[in-house]
């Protein structure tokens, strides 16, 4: 660094005013004196605000050259990124002018170009250096032409342990205007981008496709604590409270919801067949997935969805904050090796242990409706409705009259010999086929009734097949509700028949579901639940919830049509985590 020489300088000012014949008077004056030390101060100054540009223009390089870095390290790491790392980074740097300042070659984990195509691992580690001599100006009076600056940068992107639950729409509604191929096409694609960048044993992905009710495969019911139902009932009533934790008691008991069609009024099942609209579906395709990480598996799920019945919003989220759910884990445990990868007996993790993000996935094209329920008094016991198989016959006990009705049994026979009606008695003392019948001349049949007996003329009939009475998850299996209204109000009449109908089955409305739903949704996020939602071509009432269910302004989303597809896939790289690391 050089240094002034105050004395020469303090010669040159006074030769100058010497020469003006001002010597003796500038050096004694104190206005003399005072432009010296002006004269000092600016330097001062003017040295200070130097250095200070070439500190300016340092700071300014290096932190071009650092973002440029971080921005090409980023992409780099980025694991939708096909190319060689290090080639995204040179290209980068390149585009900014500053390939040159690069310090060898960029560490890769793992190294991904030892080979013309790029695989992906489902993790990858990226980190470069560059070095850089930034020229200074002022700083050269002082012999500093230069500074070296050194930055280096490290991004990575994987996803850690992740516990997904996709809550999927499958109501009827989903059959119109192609979207539930448009919805599989989505899930799908989200499942296997998901699995093809996720280190293997890191991601579990489970499926709730929900309508009216949740379907739940045999082995999940196998391990909870389920009374009532019948064949066919895999789903579970939950109680108003159970909406409002996310938690699932494994040491209570629940109802199981009867399998039964509300909808149909004269459509009966004799032989079990199985009709659209169920309240709780028996399809396998319609069943939740569980803890599963095979794309294979998961998405041969989605291929096989069928769209049918009413919408419950609330009943997904509620299964599938339960596949989340830290109290669901000893469920899990004793499925662990069998049903779910071995690899799953700790999950679901504790909230506490932050070891995984913890996502719900959220998709409705509708809004919530009505459901319906059996209530107890008609869930279990004897229906007094027997059924004749062979002959494919109701009868119905009448406890008032202590007789049976005979449903689909005519009363009139025309006897084309005799030339009039043979017609029996309305009631009878036994179901049809559990013994013989009595027939009687009939002398005016009119409107399949016999309106006068000639009860010295009769004949005796045998019955065909044989009857068994139903109990009450047996009749709701084989016949509608309003099969069953139809019979009583024609054979016991109209109020009896109405009586029955209300207080057989209640329902609970879109109301009291929003409410439920929202109240799920808090307790969720309260449990740092990160909640995305998806309105498909929804009305603004499965919106409006949507938006109060979603995690914050970014995890809500709208689409139509093939939008869906770019919408599964945008959460997709929301949820994986790429970052800057240093």
């Amino acid at each position: 660094m050089r240094n002034f020489d105050w004395n020469s300088k303090s010669g040159f000012l006074a030769a100058l005013a010497k020469r003006h014949g001002r010597t003796s008077s500038f050096w004694s004056s104190e206005s003399g004196l005072m432009t010296i030390m002006a004269l000092f101060f600016m330097l001062i100054i003017f040295t200070a605000a130097g250095f200070a540009v070439d500190v300016m223009r340092y700071d300014r390089e290096r932190a071009r050259l650092q973002y440029s870095l971080d921005r090409a390290v980023l992409a780099a790491a980025d694991l939708d990124q096909d190319l060689c790392p290090s080639v995204v980074i040179r290209s980068y740097l390149e585009k900014e002018g500053l390939d040159q300042y690069l310090v060898g070659d960029p560490v890769v984990t793992p190294d991904l170009c030892g080979t013309s195509e790029v695989t992906i691992e489902g993790y990858r580690r990226v980190e470069a250096t560059a070095q850089m001599d930034i020229g200074m100006h002022f700083m050269q009076w002082w012999e500093v032409d230069s500074i070296t600056t050194s930055v280096t940068s490290v991004a990575e992107e994987a996803i850690d342990d992740v516990e997904i639950s996709l809550v999927l729409d499958v109501s009827g509604s989903m059959n119109s205007y192609n979207r539930l191929e448009n919805l599989k096409d989505a899930a799908q694609n989200f499942v296997q981008e998901m699995v093809d960048k996720t280190e293997d044993g890191k991601l579990s992905i489970s499926i709730v496709p929900y309508a009216t009710q949740v379907a739940l495969p045999d082995y999940l019911v196998d391990e909870l604590n389920v009374t009532g139902g019948n064949a066919f009932a895999n789903c579970i009533n939950f109680e108003s409270s159970d909406f409002s934790t996310t938690t699932f008691d494994t040491g209570a008991t629940y109802e199981s919801t009867l399998h039964f069609t509300h909808w149909g009024e004269y459509d009966k099942r004799p032989d079990n067949d199985i009709v659209y609209s169920e309240i709780c579906d028996i399809e396998e395709s319609r069943e939740v997935a569980v803890l599963q990480k095979d794309p294979d598996t998961l998405n041969a799920q989605i291929e096989n969805f069928q769209a049918g019945g009413n919408t419950s919003i609330e009943l997904g989220l509620k299964w599938g904050l339960t596949l989340l759910d830290e109290s669901f884990q000893p469920v899990m445990a004793n499925l662990a090796g069998t049903e779910i990868p071995a690899e799953f007996a700790t999950r679901p993790s504790t909230y506490a242990s932050a070891e995984a993000m913890k996502v719900i996935v959220l998709m409705t094209d509708g809004a919530n409706t009505t459901q319906y329920q059996v209530n107890p008094g008609y869930r279990t016991g004897s229906s007094d409705i027997w059924w004749n198989d062979d002959e494919e016959i109701y009868s119905y006990f009448d406890a008032d009259s202590n007789n049976f009705v005979w449903e689909d049994v005519p009363i009139g026979e025309w006897d084309s010999y005799e030339r009039w009606y043979w017609a029996r008695e309305t009631r009878q003392q036994h179901a049809y086929g559990n013994g013989t019948y009595r027939v009687y001349r009939c002398r005016d049949y009119r409107s399949g009734r016999c309106r006068d007996y000639d009860y010295s003329r009769h004949e005796d009939r045998n019955e065909a097949g044989s009857a068994t009475e139903l109990s009450w998850p047996d009749v709701w299996m084989t016949t509608t509700r309003y099969k069953i209204y139809d019979m009583y109000r024609d054979n016991l009449g109209s109020s009896f028949a109405y009586d029955w109908y209300y207080d057989a089955v209640s329902s609970v409305g879109s109301s009291t579901k929003n409410t439920r739903a929202r109240a799920l949704c808090d307790a969720a996020k309260a449990n740092n639940v990160i909640i995305f939602t998806i309105a498909f071509e929804a009305p603004d009432a499965g919106k409006t919830l949507l938006q109060a269910c979603k995690s914050d302004d970014g995890a809500y989303y709208e689409a139509t049509g093939t939008e869906i597809v770019d919408v599964f896939a945008s959460i997709g790289s929301s949820i994986r985590n790429l970052r800057l690391t240093q």
